[in-house]
């Protein structure tokens, strides 16, 4: 998916790493980004944490657990022509 980060050559970007845990017990890890702020990369964790948040079966309530779980990344980027 293409993104509009329009920002300065030495701008700080933010990426968010996810790790989910599959149904069959093993974790996969996701990055996504990199954003221009760290609130967007935030949403991101927080949209996983979310989507794959444990409910009770009998009552579907939520648990207060998720299968999903994941910090924020900072760095820079260096351009260069391709």
């Amino acid at each position: 998916m293409a993104r509009s980060i329009g920002m300065a050559a030495d701008a700080t970007v933010f990426r968010a790493v996810i790790t989910i845990t599959n149904r069959d017990g093993t974790q996969t890890t996701k990055h996504e980004g990199p954003y221009g702020s760290i609130g967007a990369a935030r949403a991101r964790v927080s949209f996983w944490t979310n989507y794959l948040a444990e409910h009770d079966e009998e009552t579907f309530e939520p648990t207060g657990k998720s299968r999903a779980h994941g910090y924020v990344e900072e760095g820079s980027v260096t351009w260069t022509p391709a």
